[in-house]
């Protein structure tokens, strides 16, 4: 199940720590952390799962409902536009503790 959809409330700490206020089976709310540059990397300007350290090379890191923006640099040291992950694609809510799936 997505994050999201058990969560009261869900914020970014220092541009890659995600925080949330999420439920578990026994209807308790729980603070979780999930560290983001464990699981999503920068590829050439564009977010990539499976990869490590975004935050290490974006700029103007945000969370945007659910949607992780950045401006990320590309190999030849030029900018995109602004790019964005969806964290429910992979962040789920096990039990009242963020994971990646």
């Amino acid at each position: 199940m997505s994050f999201s959809a058990s969560a009261q409330n869900y914020w970014l700490e220092d541009g890659h720590i995600l925080v949330a206020t999420v439920e578990d089976e026994e209807g308790n709310w729980n603070d979780s952390r999930i560290d983001l540059n464990d699981f999503i990397g920068n590829e050439d300007g564009w977010f990539m799962w499976d990869g490590v350290n975004f935050s290490e090379s974006g700029n103007d890191i945000r969370l945007e409902g659910t949607l992780l923006t950045a401006e990320l640099p590309m190999r030849d040291g030029g900018y995109r536009e602004r790019q964005g992950i969806q964290l429910d694609d992979r962040i789920a809510n096990i039990n009242g503790r963020l994971v990646f799936n």
